[in-house]
């Protein structure tokens, strides 16, 4: 299983947030190091489907959040609807 725990967000030309790149980690209870950017991500996710999920420091401990997927080979997101934008809940920002 693949967890993803923190986005890091960028500004597009028209001064919009999107998601530039990730932290990563293949286990549960500790803190993601491994970094990657959005297209790799999902680029491995297209390749490794339903193996990647959120997770939360919460209350002192590591909770599994929700699966990750891919919209229009463009989008991650973490919701069952199809719109086109990123939506990966409430991950904190680095």
């Amino acid at each position: 299983m693949v967890y993803i725990d923190a986005v890091h967000y960028e500004l597009d030309s028209y001064g919009y947030e999107y998601i530039a790149k990730m932290k990563w980690t293949n286990d549960l209870y500790s803190q993601a190091t491994d970094e990657c950017t959005k297209s790799q991500m999902i680029s491995f996710i297209n390749n490794n489907p339903n193996v990647t999920k959120t997770k939360y420091y919460r209350y002192g401990r590591w909770i599994v959040g929700e699966d990750v997927r891919v919209v229009d080979n463009r989008y991650l997101r973490t919701d069952a609807n199809d719109i086109k934008a990123d939506n990966l809940g409430e991950l904190p920002r680095y």
